[in-house]
């Protein structure tokens, strides 16, 4: 299974991130039309999920402060 990178088999960090993009809008768009969330609920969760982040990342910088 030890396969030799060669261009056809490389892919670039763009097109994988386009992917990404793609595959979530689909599901966002199909989870809206079946009624299974709404736009608002989405925009919500994505805030919290902001917040999270934000709060683990400066949560995370206080732990790894140099002192010199």
């Amino acid at each position: 299974m030890n396969e030799d990178i060669t261009s056809k088999n490389v892919v670039s960090v763009h097109d994988v991130l386009r992917t990404e993009i793609l595959v979530n809008q689909a599901l966002i768009d199909i989870l809206i039309a079946k009624q299974v969330i709404t736009e608002e609920e989405l925009v919500k969760s994505i805030q919290n999920i902001r917040r999270e982040q934000e709060k683990l990342l400066n949560e995370s910088s206080k732990l790894v402060s140099i002192k010199r």
